[in-house]
């Protein structure tokens, strides 16, 4: 049954999961279309030299954003395996990942939110890895530079930054007023270094410009799309069904377990909170949403008792994947 390969901790993993996100890719790479992009997107201070780099191939864009994607999935398994908030070593959080992110065609190619979900991933891993340490500086200043580099790709992952704080604040019993300062002055130190190179370079017009688009651009993507509703909807479906799952085993899972689900949890909300409120938000947030969802619902096939209920969904949320991949060849009657 695939649920029962996925979860299992086997060598041969790190072969497949690579060949899996391949097959979910394939039309992508046989068909290869440009992402979306709104206005100034693409244009982000270190996103631009990026986007210079690949040009005008799509299929370059296509083969930068699958190695993200793989990269991304072994940084998720490398998080669980060193910090072990699923109890059991499996391959399956990175298989989930994979099929949530694959479930969206246009993010087939490439987007700053890959760079940008690297840079939070490695924010995590600073914030995770302060838990058993008496002084944690060096954690606190690293993670405020890796979400400023990761914003730099990507604006919108400035609205992160109450992550640094709540972070600290949920994983440690208490925090120095040191940690809240070296945390905002590892943020504000990358924008800094950049805003004084656009002033200098005459360029801050261009700058404001840019960061005026990312703010201020209306994306639809979910309006008149039957196919990802549905799939949003499902995934919603999987959310709730995992988060109380979550809260009927809470008191059983170890106390830095418990810390670092409230640290995932707020990565949701505020997802959650820009998808609402900001008008430039798009389809890229799945992306970051699918860091916190991967071990919700990785945590939920896991554990719960009928795995008869786990196979379904993951074959039903497989389906959904490869029926969205080719979705736009079906004539839409809605």
């Amino acid at each position: 049954m695939l649920l029962k390969a996925l979860k299992s901790n086997q060598p041969y993993h790190f072969l497949l999961i690579p060949i899996f996100a391949l097959a979910l890719w394939i039309r992508s790479f046989v068909q290869v279309e440009a992402f979306p992009f709104y206005a100034g997107e693409d244009m982000m201070i270190l996103y631009k030299p990026l986007s210079i780099l690949l040009g005008k191939s799509l299929l370059l864009n296509h083969i930068f954003a699958f190695i993200f994607t793989i990269l991304l999935s072994f940084l998720i398994l490398k998080l669980n395996v060193q910090y072990a908030f699923i109890k059991l070593r499996t391959f399956l959080p990175p298989c989930i990942f994979i099929l949530i992110t694959s479930g969206m065609p246009d993010l087939h190619a490439m987007h700053p939110v890959y760079p940008a979900t690297l840079f939070l991933v490695l924010t995590i891993d600073r914030i995770f890895s302060s838990f058993d340490k008496e002084i944690i500086h060096s954690n606190a200043f690293d993670a405020g530079v890796f979400l400023a580099v990761g914003s730099l790709f990507y604006l919108n992952l400035v609205f992160f930054f109450p992550v640094l704080w709540f972070g600290f604040i949920i994983i440690k019993q208490k925090v120095n007023w040191r940690e809240y300062i070296l945390s905002t002055i590892g943020f504000v130190l990358p924008w800094l270094a950049a805003l004084t190179y656009f002033f200098i370079a005459g360029r801050e017009d261009e700058l404001w410009h840019t960061l005026q688009m990312n703010f201020t651009s209306k994306q639809t993507f979910l309006r008149d799309n039957l196919a990802i509703q549905i799939y949003i909807g499902f995934l919603f479906l999987l959310t709730l069904l995992g988060s109380l799952f979550l809260l009927s085993q809470y008191d059983d899972k170890r106390i830095s377990s418990r810390k670092f689900f409230k640290v995932f949890f707020w990565i949701f909300l505020i997802s959650i909170i820009l998808i609402a409120a900001n008008p430039a938000v798009s389809q890229e947030i799945i992306v970051i949403l699918a860091l916190p969802l991967t071990y919700l619902i990785s945590n939920y096939f896991i554990f719960m008792k009928r795995q008869f209920w786990g196979e379904l969904f993951l074959y039903l949320l497989a389906a959904a994947v490869i029926f969205l991949q080719f979705s736009w060849q079906i004539p839409k009657f809605w």
